[in-house]
């Protein structure tokens, strides 16, 4: 699946050493860290919520200009995810916005209409939903896993479902 971004949610955050010894840079401590790895730039996000910290990354093709996500360069999904993640973890959830519409291949596939401009997938403990157009603009397409499973395998999951 081809893609312009990618977001993970996690229910935790790591520490500040955590992420340094990771190979992450400060951007802003406690909040915003990046990484450049093979051709990818990731951006790790802390949010603090009292004593509650919860963490999301984002994934992208590395540039060295600041390009909205129309003009962002589509890259393999797949080798994204990848590159980024090299051992067994449950994500909350993961986001991929696409600029490719894949809604009549869903649809086909048996997903069902569930709000407008939403058709979603919760058939055999999947919670997929795929957003068109995505709320991040028109011409952009974002699906959602809410149950994702094991980070090693999620790609399995989505070439299974025919999303690939």
């Amino acid at each position: 699946m081809k893609a312009v971004s990618f977001r993970v949610k996690l229910t935790t955050a790591f520490t500040d050493p955590q992420l340094i010894k990771g190979g992450w840079k400060i951007e802003e401590k406690d909040k915003l860290y990046t990484r450049v790895k093979g051709k990818f730039k990731y951006s790790y996000i802390i949010k603090i919520f009292g004593k509650i910290r919860i963490s999301e990354m984002k994934g992208e093709l590395y540039t060295e200009e600041e390009l909205s996500l129309h003009d962002k360069p589509e890259f393999n999904f797949g080798d994204g995810w990848s590159n980024l993640w090299n051992k067994s973890f449950n994500p909350q959830s993961v986001e991929i916005i696409t600029k490719d519409n894949i809604f009549d291949r869903l649809i086909e596939n048996g997903w069902k209409p569930a709000v407008l401009g939403v058709i979603e997938n919760v058939d055999e403990g999947n919670n997929l939903s795929y957003y068109y157009p995505a709320p991040e603009g028109e011409g952009l397409y974002k699906l959602v896993d809410d149950e994702p499973g094991d980070a090693l395998k999620f790609i399995d999951k989505l070439i299974k479902m025919n999303i690939d």
